[in-house]
């Protein structure tokens, strides 16, 4: 229909012009490419494919925006005026060019380092004599500008040709039609724009769906994705600061060839006491849940009773903590084993550091499966579970059967019955690994209208307050989300895979919540209430039922727990350790990350201190988590626990950033 308008059918001619152009650069990048990459299936070069072109799509749309602008400027615009239509031609003109230069660039990029083009590209220009020459003597310049001018040509003809479009005769549009057309047209630009049905906009990451490197670079746009990079321009972490804590890290982490050179933290493990035993594992990630809500850990008003059973009979940990708050970060962290204490964005955002070794890939010949009940596509969540775990299945809001509840999916009853569901469905003589986030207790704290046997309890705001929760809404979804683990362990108990399992529980994170009069008053006054959180082992084949464990941990502890219980071999380079195997009062800590009236801190917990600075390593504070009453900053006090711990801390973040750039393969020493 948008051919009964000059503007608008030049706008798309404009836009199916550029898109041409991508699309063959993209063939071109497949012909040059496919013979050096390695082996992959018809299937996920066709899905590679596809979302490139959706890539190229948006592009040819963006580069066209200004058109839209020159379009629709009264009396003075492309269909009247000669000089904006020479200004259009000049601008198309300068498109190609740039267009055909980048892409030179990517391609001689992609064919030195095997990736595509990315900000890192800008360190080529510190040497600049340097770099002209390497490509002048490795590549065939004056061919490649030779036929870049022939392209140049080409397509400088195919926009002349548009251009005629605006001197045909104009036809007169009612008013109503005119309507149809600017809605129809605006719906297809939109549409192109976003690039996909879902709720979320297609991301870089989407193109990161498979381990192939070659499969997941013909996916990119490269100038879209060199634009993804630029806010992640500089390495956020540095060489000498690290290697000056790494003696101490490798004596704390155990490591038995220490070398301060290339920083080796690696350390392989092999369990004596669960050997090859293989039981199905499952983490149940429990959103928003701090350890102030446990009855188990003293809160009055009975909101988590099926938590507290499953802590009767399983292992809590009651002083562990997540580094950051923040649930792609937590994310990030557990699968990882390395905090993200990424300052631009989460770590999950970064194209740079996207790639990542993680444990769970020691699992091998198990089932592997990420059930949630939104969508995965956001904080680019999907595509770093695919690009770093093998043979993963991802589960999510479309995938479902279940009615959506909210904005964060389907409801927690549901997720877990459907999630249920796929277990049984597994061959019971394979193992299998999975991983269940919730999302509804969380605003709006939606309750769905059908759970049996859940009731809203009304309590005064004074009661709300004293045990810690905001609002009563945030009370009764609490009592929602351990309701619908219940219900979940009612009817997992009575399949055949409970029996062979073990189960993760953990809150991926507190919320700011009024002091919890059960407590400590540190939890509230050092604001540590958003980071210290449950942890819960449970299963028949727990040897110790009913028991707390009061030594510090943190979330990077989960996957090498997790590997220890399933008897597994595993290999671990980064900052996590199997919890169960800590001897008695030995030393652990926790990284926590945050604020403080606005400025950055990182802090670290020990058994009996917390100390606290900036990230820059001014106002230092430390604190007696034993002391009574109001806390107070020691460390004039304790000058040599001050200095352990501000080593420590700085040595635990430092490491931390540096992993986030050097873990993406295993570590060979």
């Amino acid at each position: 229909m948008f051919y009964l308008s000059r503007r608008i059918n030049f706008i798309f001619r404009n836009i199916l012009t550029f898109f041409l152009l991508l699309i063959i650069f993209r063939i071109s990048f497949f012909l040059f490419f496919n013979s050096t990459s390695e082996s992959y299936a018809f299937l996920t070069l066709i899905k590679a494919i596809f979302i490139g072109i959706k890539f190229d799509l948006r592009l040819a749309v963006m580069i066209s925006l200004p058109h839209f602008i020159l379009s629709v400027i009264p009396y003075v615009n492309l269909t009247n005026s000669y000089l904006v239509k020479q200004l259009s031609k000049i601008y198309n003109y300068i498109a190609i060019i740039f267009l055909l230069l980048f892409y030179s660039v990517d391609f001689g990029h992609y064919s030195y380092l095997g990736r595509r083009v990315d900000i890192s590209v800008i360190g080529f220009l510190e040497n600049p004599s340097i770099s002209s020459q390497m490509i002048w003597e490795s590549y065939p310049v004056i061919l490649i500008l030779f036929i870049l001018s022939l392209v140049f040509v080409a397509f400088k003809y195919l926009f002349e040709l548009t251009y005629k479009i605006l001197i045909r005769n104009q036809q007169v549009i009612s008013i109503r039609k005119r309507i149809l057309l600017v809605c129809i047209n605006s719906l297809i630009i939109l549409f192109s724009l976003w690039g996909t049905i879902k709720q979320y906009p297609l991301r870089w990451s989407d193109a990161f769906f498979t381990n192939n490197s070659f499969i997941s670079a013909l996916g990119l746009n490269p100038l879209l994705y060199y634009n993804d990079t630029r806010r992640f321009a500089k390495d956020d972490f540095d060489i000498l600061r690290t290697k000056k804590y790494y003696p101490q890290l490798s004596n704390y982490f155990s490591i038995s060839r220490p070398d301060s050179i290339n920083l080796n933290y690696s350390r392989s493990f092999s369990s004596s006491t669960n050997k090859n035993s293989q039981p199905n594992i499952i983490i149940i990630f429990l959103e928003s849940v701090g350890a102030n809500r446990l009855s188990a850990i003293g809160n009055p008003l009975n909101a988590t009773p099926n938590l507290d059973k499953i802590i009767n009979d399983g292992i809590l940990f009651s002083r562990f903590y997540v580094p950051f708050i923040g649930t792609a970060r937590s994310v990030f962290t557990m699968v990882t084993g390395i905090p993200d204490v990424a300052r631009v964005k989460t770590s999950s955002r970064n194209p740079r550091i996207n790639k990542q070794y993680s444990i769970i890939n020691d699992f091998q010949n198990y089932e592997k499966h990420y059930i949630m009940g939104g969508s995965a596509g956001w904080a680019n969540i999907r595509g770093f579970l695919q690009l770093n775990i093998d043979d993963l299945t991802i589960t999510e809001l479309d995938d479902l059967e279940s009615p959506r509840l909210d904005v964060w999916g389907v409801s927690d009853h549901d997720l877990f019955k459907e999630s249920h569901q796929i277990f049984k469905n597994i061959d019971s003589d394979k193992p299998f690994f999975a991983i269940i986030q919730t999302a509804t207790n969380h605003r709006p704290y939606s309750i769905p209208n059908d759970v049996k046997g859940f009731e809203i309890q009304n309590l005064s705001k004074d009661e709300l307050s004293r045990a810690g929760f905001n609002s009563l809404d945030q009370y009764n979804a609490m009592r929602l989300l351990d309701h619908a683990v219940g219900e979940y362990f009612s009817y997992a108990k009575s399949s055949s895979y409970f029996e062979n399992t073990v189960f993760f529980l953990f809150g991926d994170h507190g919320t700011s919540d009024p002091w919890a009069e059960h407590m400590p008053l540190s939890d509230y006054e050092l604001l540590l209430r958003s980071y210290h959180v449950p942890f819960i082992i449970y299963g028949n084949r727990l040897k110790q039922k009913g028991i707390i464990r009061n030594e510090v941990s943190m979330l990077p502890d989960l996957m090498p727990t997790a590997a220890g219980f399933a008897g597994i071999s595993y290999h671990n380079q980064t900052l996590g350790q199997d919890l169960m195997s800590l001897k008695k009062d030995q030393d652990s800590y926790a990284l926590i990350v945050g604020k403080d009236r606005g400025f950055p801190t990182i802090g670290i917990m020990g058994n009996q201190f917390y100390l606290t600075m900036y990230h820059d390593g001014t106002n230092i504070k430390l604190y007696d988590l034993k002391s009574e009453g109001s806390l107070k900053n020691i460390k004039d006090n304790h000058p040599n626990m001050t200095i352990k711990y501000s080593e420590l801390v700085k040595g635990f973040y430092e490491t931390s950033k540096y992993m986030l750039y050097h873990n993406s393969e295993l570590f060979k020493p």
